[in-house]
């Protein structure tokens, strides 16, 4: 096999809950992801060095970004002479939807397949870990629970019967200013892990409204106080349930019904880049 094309899907999180600072200098955190079928495309070629070239004007001009990290990582853990990668970009940069560690963990499985590598999970994981929080989660997909750094998982159940408004405001929102001007004694308790006890598994939609929350919406909508017009847009709009992803700045919304999310793209795409997906589900 000389070459692959990889969908690296983008996630969402349904929670997300902050606890504290931890020794290392990263947070302690609960979380919830759901993988989502909206996706970056990369082409990825075995190579006798590292290449890389996207369609995003951002990215090409980083002279090292996160898929580029996850090629030097393979190359260096098992030796291999390189890879071409070409990034065709969907997800937007700096929206909470993870496209970037989704790249990295797509450039990680493609270059392992590409050079037929055996590998143990533990070797994986702690590359994944070494290029972000979030990253071990796309090597997973599908439904998980998230502690530590984010980088804890256990795959869970839910009910995935469901429509998905996305909305992608032209804002770029750093993860590391949201962390940074979080105010931690705003948050719960750094003993009260609400998503540790796995009794939201298999809730029905209509309860994630009183279960979920995020830590950051407060933050980022006194920042931002247009994506909390856009939150209470999506539940006017029949949302069961809406919230901000990750540290923001996309918002979506929950739809049981495919026709009221598409009646919620028409009313909001005029302003806002929009995007209809579905959860992935797993076996």
């Amino acid at each position: 096999m000389e070459s692959l094309e990889i969908k690296a899907n983008a996630k969402i999180n349904l929670a997300l809950a902050v606890k504290h600072k931890r020794d290392d200098g990263y947070h302690e955190i609960e979380l919830i992801y759901q993988e989502i079928d909206f996706h970056d495309t990369l082409y990825i070629l075995k190579n006798d060095n590292i290449k890389f070239s996207t369609d995003s004007p951002v990215l090409q001009k980083e002279s090292s970004n996160l898929c580029i990290i996850a090629a030097k990582l393979l190359a260096h853990e098992f030796n291999i002479p390189g890879l071409d990668i070409r990034l065709e970009k969907k997800l937007p940069i700096g929206a909470g939807l993870g496209g970037g560690s989704s790249d990295a963990a797509a450039v990680l499985r493609g270059g392992l397949e590409l050079y037929g590598i055996e590998y143990s999970k533990d070797i994986l994981q702690n590359m994944a870990e070494n290029i972000g929080a979030d990253v071990p989660f796309f090597l997973m997909g599908r439904t998980a629970y998230g502690s530590g750094k984010g980088e804890i998982l256990k795959s869970i159940k839910m009910i995935l019967d469901y429509h998905i408004v996305l909305v992608l405001p032209e804002i770029n929102i750093s993860t590391k200013w949201a962390y940074k001007n979080l105010n931690l004694t705003l948050t719960r308790k750094n003993e009260d892990y609400k998503f540790r006890g796995f009794g939201f598994q298999n809730l029905d939609l209509k309860d994630f409204r009183s279960e979920f929350y995020n830590d950051f919406e407060d933050l980022v909508f006194r920042h931002y106080p247009q994506l909390s017009s856009v939150k209470s847009e999506l539940y006017d709009q029949g949302a069961v349930y809406a919230g901000l992803s990750g540290s923001g700045a996309a918002l979506y919304g929950l739809y049981s019904s495919q026709s009221t999310a598409e009646a919620t793209v028409e009313s909001l795409g005029s302003r806002y880049r929009c995007q209809i997906s579905k959860p992935v589900i797993g076996a």
